[in-house]
């Protein structure tokens, strides 16, 4: 493995790298969010604020899909299990772009 590969793999296990990407994804995820629960201005901060704080509830992204599942539900707006999937997905994908990371 070229030295550079090693190096870049070795950022990319820093806790603080991965915790900035999941916050760039939940900024991401919260902002196509707030789009369809009709949030805006400041709510929109606060609700990108409150998904990176779910995030660290336990490992994984249950709980940030659990957490926006029912912020839909409580709203009354219809949504499916795999839309939000792909949201998140493509959200982290975004993120990585956006950290110059590679996923």
């Amino acid at each position: 493995m070229p030295s550079h590969t090693a190096a870049l793999r070795r950022d990319l296990a820093d806790p603080s790298d991965n915790d900035n990407i999941r916050a760039r994804r939940n900024a991401l995820i919260a902002h196509w969010a707030a789009e369809r629960l009709s949030l805006s201005g400041w709510e929109i901060e606060a609700y990108a604020d409150m998904l990176h704080a779910v995030d660290h509830e336990e490992p994984g992204d249950a709980d940030v899909l659990r957490q926006l599942k029912q912020d839909f539900a409580e709203r009354g707006v219809a949504i499916d299990d795999r839309e939000l999937e792909s949201a998140l997905r493509l959200s982290h994908k975004q993120a990585l772009r956006e950290t110059w990371c590679t996923d």
